[in-house]
């Protein structure tokens, strides 16, 4: 039994633990008693034999031991009901010799009763406590926590009618993400977005508190918009979590010796340090890691992402205490475009961007990760000493440090300052100009300014092979035979380049074919990226799709109908038709025009309607040339509407597009 409060309202209620639950959860019913607000979300949670719920509400309520001070936050979904009352049935406690000088956490165990709280990994370790007491062979042990003594174990006798088991994980995250993506390339932002006052406060905050070291290497501060104080203990949280890690690494053998190659090397090169743990103040924060493999990716196959969003036992993460910071550099869709423009164009990439700028010393103890190669060895507890993946203000203080540099060198290295702050996505940078001894200019500057600040490029790659005499095979992205290998392939944000060739392709990757349900079909068709709409007459098909599939209201994992899984089979079979596309990557096809003009065009269907805008351009001796440069499409929505108002809503996105074209490169 536990104590919850809310808006003035305080109940105590039954609570379960589950050790194999990633998710907390809380009824209705207790929601109700508390009168607390709840707060939308959309995920799904999967439990043995893979069957799904859809939660839609969560909640943050305040946990307290009823015999004890102890208390703590915690984040939890809602749902009608967590699991029947517990036990199933009355237990004769009769003949059991239960010590009288212990509080049990629930003195009526025995009895059914209905369960409002289930407490998952989260919290597991930091409810355990010293102490335990076997009562027999046939009998549970009775287990010491923070919230009392607990029972836990078989019961003998034929008490068993109906087993329990309350797995749970979150599946679909990373998926709803993905399918908002295949959305979200179709926006078109005709206007530059002002800052939001919290982006302005963090805009300060960096100007106030970024510093050069001796080594010419940035120093930044983590830009928090709350006291770190608010933070509570996290070291139980991120233990636990990593036990699991090394549970799943033993899997693997390989798997894991990537893991520990990755973790030496961010040690070797002092981008994190052990430390003595009990000489770290608190407030302190520990950050679960966790990795994601990549096979396809020909520098880092597996890479280990940290976790501040984890909560801590005040409810509140490193992640919840910071600024997110506004968008520094251009948008995906308008470099793609510059990138299309130049005659000659290279790809490069920074190395280890994040790892490269420091974080101020007495800042670090927010960054402690808890870690050791083998399980046999002692934990170890360390410092990350640089911007860290996975910190929600990561990506604003790596970019905003490139437009410092672009700042910086703007007046004596004009090209590679203008370069760096036009065509840069993160840490991936394409582009160029007509002019080959200009683009090799823009080459040598960039690497010169990006070099004063501690920063190496590598990954090059151009369409032209002497853009690389002066780079080193270490640091191509492949070692591209400009007499021979035309077919050779690079990914460039997101995109196939054929750089001997200077043609994009489409490479289509589709899995085994499989039941068709809601969640294969969506999971491939997420997959689809086209920033630039060249295949916006297929990307339109699949919204069509999805939009189809929702209406229907299936859970994740339920079989399509037979007409609409004969729809997907029939689209499945064409797309596999895509890996013959090719499109030239400059819009020019090598010739430097002497006139251009935009021509748009745009259209309306009853399910959808689009607009694209291809470049003529007029050419040596009168020739004329055509290209497709862009394309939008969007699904029309499902309250009908006439064609005339979806036509002009077609014309509205093409004057967008246009816009966008005239203004943005």
């Amino acid at each position: 039994m536990v104590k919850v409060r809310g808006i003035g309202t305080e109940v105590q209620c039954r609570a379960i633990l589950d050790s194999g639950s990633q998710v907390n959860f809380v009824t209705e019913r207790l929601v109700k008693r508390l009168g607390i607000s709840t707060k939308s979300s959309s995920i799904s949670i999967s439990g043995i034999g893979s069957r799904s719920t859809k939660i839609q509400h969560r909640v943050n309520v305040a946990l307290q031991s009823r015999i004890n001070n102890f208390t703590t936050r915690l984040e939890a979904a809602v749902l009608p009901q967590i699991i029947s009352p517990q036990p199933s049935q009355e237990i004769k406690i009769d003949e059991w010799k239960i010590p009288e000088n212990i509080m049990l956490a629930d003195p009526s165990f025995n009895r059914p009763d209905k369960i409002d709280i289930l407490l998952g990994a989260e919290f597991y370790n930091q409810l355990m406590a010293a102490g335990q007491i076997k009562l027999s062979d046939d009998l549970p042990i009775l287990q010491n926590t923070v919230l009392g003594w607990i029972i836990a174990g078989k019961v003998g006798g034929n008490y068993i009618s109906n087993a329990i088991c309350g797995i749970c994980t979150n599946n679909d995250i990373n998926l709803d993400a993905a399918i908002a993506r295949l959305w979200e390339l179709e926006d078109v932002a005709t206007l530059r977005k002002l800052h939001s006052v919290a982006e302005k406060q963090c805009e300060a905050h960096f100007a106030q508190h970024t510093l050069i070291n001796e080594n010419g290497r940035f120093m930044v501060r983590l830009p928090f918009h709350e006291n770190p104080e608010a933070l509570g203990e996290s070291d139980g949280m991120a233990y636990n979590r990593f036990l699991a890690l090394e549970r799943r690494l033993a899997k693997s053998l390989q798997t894991k010796n990537q893991y520990v190659q990755f973790m030496e090397e961010y040690e070797n090169l002092g981008h994190m340090m052990q430390v003595d743990i009990d000489s770290i103040s608190k407030p302190r924060y520990f950050i679960p890691h966790h990795c994601i493999v990549r096979p396809e990716s020909r520098t880092t196959k597996l890479r280990v992402v940290f976790d501040a969003s984890a909560k801590s036992s005040t409810g509140m993460s490193l992640n919840d205490l910071m600024y997110t910071g506004p968008t520094v550099q251009s948008d995906l869709f308008t470099i793609l475009l510059r990138f299309r423009l130049p005659r000659f164009v290279f790809t490069t990439d920074v190395e280890k961007i994040y790892r490269q700028m420091l974080i101020q010393p007495d800042e670090r103890k927010f960054q402690l990760i808890i870690w050791r190669r083998n399980s046999s060895l002692p934990i170890k507890h360390y410092q990350l000493n640089t911007i860290t993946y996975g910190t929600r203000s990561a990506p604003y203080l790596a970019t905003k440090c490139l437009e410092k540099i672009a700042k910086e060198n703007a007046l004596h290295y004009s090209l590679g300052a203008q370069f760096l702050q036009d065509n840069f996505y993160v840490d991936d940078g394409i582009g160029g100009s007509d002019s080959l001894t200009t683009t090799m200019e823009i080459q040598q500057q960039l690497i010169h300014i990006l070099k004063q600040r501690g920063l190496n490029l590598r990954k090059w790659c151009t369409n032209h092979s002497q853009l690389l005499q002066n780079v080193s095979r270490e640091v191509q992205e492949v070692d591209v035979d400009f007499d021979n290998d035309i077919n050779q392939t690079i990914k460039t944000l997101g995109l196939t380049w054929m750089p001997k060739m200077d043609r994009f392709c489409v490479k289509v990757c589709l899995g085994s074919c499989s039941l068709a349900t809601k969640r294969s079909v969506s999971a491939e068709l997420a997959r689809l990226f086209d920033p630039l709409g060249i295949l916006a007459p297929i990307v339109v098909m699949a919204k069509m799709f999805i939009q189809d599939l929702w209406q229907l209201k299936l859970t994740w994992d339920e079989a399509l109908p037979a007409d609409l899984n004969e729809r997907w089979t029939t689209f499945r079979n064409d797309l596999q038709k895509l890996d013959n596309i090719q499109v030239s990557r400059h819009v020019f096809e090598g010739y430097i025009p002497a006139k251009i003009q935009i021509h748009v065009f745009s259209d309306a269907s009853e399910k959808a309607y689009g607009a694209t805008i291809y470049i003529r351009s007029e050419l040596d001796e009168g020739r004329v040339q055509v290209r497709l440069l862009c394309a939008k499409s969007r699904v029309a929505p499902l309250k009908r509407q006439t064609i005339p108002r979806l036509e002009l809503c077609a014309s509205v996105l093409g004057a967008q597009l246009t816009t966008r074209v005239k203004i943005r490169p």
